[in-house]
């Protein structure tokens, strides 16, 4: 038998119905592995988006208020004992109104437990700091409408130092404003709002669209068949979904980053100059210099300045329709690609 007949009947290794076979199974895998990578960065970038949104950002603002009110409480009693009110209404009303503000935001650190058992201790503590506080300035009213002025100042000292000292109530508010900030920061750098996983289900997607091209290619070869309508269908939808995802994807980052990167610093600036002016405020008036008579705090302010935040961080929840058209197309384009090798199969066995 001559070398030419004997290399015919060898069966060929990779024959047309296998090479069917396995270009099927790996446009079914790799679609199936594309909607499970891009659902898991789908998941979990909506999941680090709101924990931002539900916990970090509202624990982190009410942390910042309550420290404001309590900077301009202090402000604003040692307004009215200077100002001699204090023998009338004592510490007076913005003291009262501020003390509510605090007490409300701090209520509201509690009520979103964004802190773990670490978290609760340190409010408990700061609650009741809160408590001693006001006794102090209580404490600093009765005697000073008694004639003991002088003590009555003295009193009023301990309270502000209360406040401002080492290892005070402001500066454990600030502990916890700094574990929030550090929550939004983690959050934000979390390995679901990273690049490299949307690039990484963006690079599945492409691959799964460079094997569909090249069975188009292949089976117009081998079959003589210009175009396999099923399989120029799943690369069409699927090269949509691919600009689909991606966009989306890129959407919920950049609203994100706007949200961590410009929404929470421009409230934490407005707060500041609040703090600044009513701690400036505090510390003229208790050294016996004049002060204006406005406060540090302005909620209207504080409220504007958080709106942005809030709304970067909603646009950041939104998806756009995906999460119900990833399954769906990602379904049309294992169904078509199918669809495609199947025909060709027929074909092959008719």
């Amino acid at each position: 038998m001559s070398v030419a007949l004997a290399a015919r009947a060898v069966p060929r290794r990779w024959s047309t119905p296998r090479w069917l076979w396995t270009v099927l199974a790996a446009a079914v895998g790799l679609a199936v592995l594309s909607w499970l990578a891009a659902t898991a960065v789908l998941v979990g970038s909506r999941s680090a988006v709101s924990s931002v949104q539900d916990g970090g950002a509202p624990a982190y603002v009410s942390a910042r208020t309550a420290h404001a009110a309590l900077s301009d409480a202090d402000r604003a009693a040692w307004q009215s004992f200077r100002s001699g009110a204090a023998q009338l209404i004592g510490p007076g009303q913005q003291f009262r109104d501020d003390l509510t503000t605090a007490s409300d935001n701090l209520a509201h650190l509690a009520e979103l437990d964004f802190g773990g058992n670490a978290g609760r201790d340190l409010l408990r503590a700061v609650n009741a700091q809160v408590v001693t506080y006001q006794g102090l300035v209580e404490q600093a009213d009765a005697t000073y409408r008694e004639g003991l002025e002088k003590l009555g100042y003295a009193y009023l000292s301990y309270a502000s130092d209360m406040l401002h000292g080492d290892g005070g109530l402001l500066s454990r508010i600030d502990e916890i404003a700094q574990r929030d900030l550090n929550g939004i920061s983690g959050e934000r750098h979390s390995v679901w709002t990273g690049g490299g996983l949307v690039a990484g289900a963006a690079a599945i997607g492409v691959a799964l669209l460079a094997v569909l091209g090249y069975a188009q290619v292949s089976m117009a070869r081998r079959f003589r068949r210009l175009v396999n309508p099923p399989l120029a269908a799943a690369c069409v939808v699927l090269a949509g979904l691919i600009v689909w995802t991606s966009a989306t994807f890129l959407h919920v980052d950049h609203a994100f980053a706007g949200a961590s990167d410009s929404g929470l610093p421009a409230f934490d600036r407005t707060m500041r100059a609040q703090i600044h002016s009513a701690d400036a405020g505090a510390g003229a008036l208790r050294a016996g210099r004049a002060a204006p008579q406005d406060g540090g705090l302005d909620i209207v302010a504080s409220d504007k300045a958080q709106r942005p935040l809030e709304a970067k961080l909603s646009d950041a929840t939104d998806t756009r329709g995906l999460d119900a058209g990833l399954p769906l197309l990602s379904l049309a384009v294992a169904v078509l690609a199918a669809l495609g090798v199947w025909l060709r199969l027929r074909e092959y066995r008719s």
